[in-house]
């Protein structure tokens, strides 16, 4: 896979919490990759809104080539290895990655 930039799309292997197995699902890359293992920083990507507060609305969804309106649960921040990516579909738009960055200030309070 080539370089992994920052805000891209991907499919990856996403660990669910409430099953105890991955998903296939769409994530948001938020770090470059780090330490011996590559792993890298996400945000999961989701059709349901859930109404919290630490969601962000993708306005510009088709841009990063998402099948659906979508929503990214900032408050599901998590890391992954780099090798669980998938399948690149596109990036962010400028205005969805400062409405992501400011949600990321809100959720960790910096």
């Amino acid at each position: 896979m080539s370089r992994v930039l920052l805000f891209e799309v991907y499919t990856a292997r996403f660990p669910f919490l409430d099953i105890n197995k991955d998903k296939i699902r769409p994530i948001i890359v938020v770090s470059k990759p780090y330490g011996q293992h590559n792993t890298i920083t996400v945000i999961p990507v989701s059709s349901k809104h859930k109404q919290e507060s630490a969601e962000v609305q993708l306005h510009d969804w088709h841009q990063a080539g998402l099948v659906k309106p979508s929503v990214a649960r900032v408050y599901r921040l998590t890391t992954i290895l780099r090798s669980d990516l998938t399948n690149k579909l596109g990036i962010l738009s400028e205005s969805d990655k400062d409405n992501i960055k400011q949600a990321i200030k809100k959720l960790l309070d910096l």
